[in-house]
């Protein structure tokens, strides 16, 4: 009974230690160069056309008010982050906005991360037009898209 303890133990030691080496060789690219700071830039057409595009699905599907973007005016980078905290580079962002039902810009927060994709390929923006939260999603002050308050 202790020979077969002992061997079970021997043989999950093996496999372990076996797998911490593998482990260790493995650095997560498949074979493909890891690029890091592939963060799109705040004035990318990608990051805006998906911005207007949720902004409006969101206010056609959810309030049934049918407001758009008109324009996109004065984007500027707030902040960088090349992997701080952890992996994941952040670039935040702000820019003005001309809504369809208004003649004053509003301003849109928006941060961009590297790796936030679909299963963590590609990037993802999230973002928050002031004055626009009712269910305070992005906290007071769209806070969680903008420098300094995560």
């Amino acid at each position: 009974m202790i020979r077969r303890l002992v061997a079970a133990l021997s043989f999950v030691a093996a496999l372990a230690g076996s797998g911490a080496a593998l482990a260790a060789d493995y650095d997560g690219s498949y074979g493909q160069e890891v690029h890091r700071g592939s963060v799109p830039l705040c004035d990318s057409p990608k990051v805006l056309s998906n911005i207007a595009e949720r902004y409006h699905w969101a206010n056609t599907h959810t309030w049934g008010n049918n407001l758009a973007f008109r324009e996109v005016a004065s984007v500027t980078e707030t902040q960088f982050r090349p992997g701080d905290p952890g992996l994941i580079d952040r670039r935040f962002c702000k820019a003005d906005v001309y809504i369809a039902d208004n003649v004053r810009p509003t301003a849109v927060y928006y941060l961009i991360e590297e790796r936030m994709g679909f299963a963590s390929i590609g990037w993802y923006v999230d973002f928050c037009v002031s004055g626009q939260d009712p269910w305070r999603v992005h906290d007071g002050w769209c806070r969680t898209v903008r420098p300094g308050w995560f």
